[in-house]
């Protein structure tokens, strides 16, 4: 687990290094939009999701039928 803890300065630095370098800050975003997709592609992830689908629906079907 990483712990990241922020000041206004920090912030501040961040922003103007975004606005000075944006070719790395999409690079950035890239890489962290890939792990995310990797984690979401992940079987389980995917089961969960259609689980959760599936629930929906039927109580959306539920509630129409009523």
């Amino acid at each position: 687990m990483v712990k990241i803890t922020l000041d206004e300065q920090s912030i501040d630095a961040l922003v103007n290094y975004a606005k000075k370098h944006p070719d790395d800050l999409r690079d950035l975003i890239k890489i962290v939009g890939e792990e995310i997709l990797s984690v979401l592609m992940e079987r389980d992830m995917l089961d969960k999701g259609a689980n959760l689908y599936r629930e929906i629906q039927q109580s959306i079907n539920y509630t129409y039928k009523e």
